[in-house]
């Protein structure tokens, strides 16, 4: 003999749904706790804000462009502007020769992402455009 029961009436009133959603209730408003000081760690970086378009125009150049387009921002973040007098220290960290170096920085220039001043037996002064 099979009985057959009265099925339960369906209703959302005994569910919670933000229970059920992981979502908190607020509850009485908190302090906000503080963020922890950030850590600065040692050594040299690259100071921004560095154009997301400029880097992504120097990068699809190819080679190492985008290697010497990164060191130009370099310099300019240590001397805080974006005239610049390069070195032979652009050379020594890129492992790139004096002809590759003014190859790229022409490259550069002809894109239209730096103008370039050479000086007469010396390293060129660039501007960052």
């Amino acid at each position: 003999m099979t009985i057959f029961t009265q099925p339960k009436k369906f209703s959302l009133s005994h569910i919670d749904l933000d229970k059920e959603l992981g979502i908190s209730k607020p509850s009485a408003p908190t302090k906000p706790k503080p963020k922890p000081a950030l850590k600065r760690q040692p050594g040299l970086f690259i100071k921004g804000p560095i154009p997301l378009d400029w880097m992504k125009r120097a990068n699809n150049l190819g080679g190492s462009t985008g290697l010497v387009a990164t060191m130009l921002w370099f310099y300019a973040g240590l001397t805080g502007s974006k005239t610049i007098k390069l070195d032979s220290k652009i050379d020594d960290v890129t492992g790139l020769t004096r002809q590759t170096r003014q190859l790229i920085l022409k490259r550069l220039e002809i894109h239209g992402l730096i103008k370039l001043f050479p000086q007469h037996g010396g390293y060129p002064r660039v501007t960052i455009l």
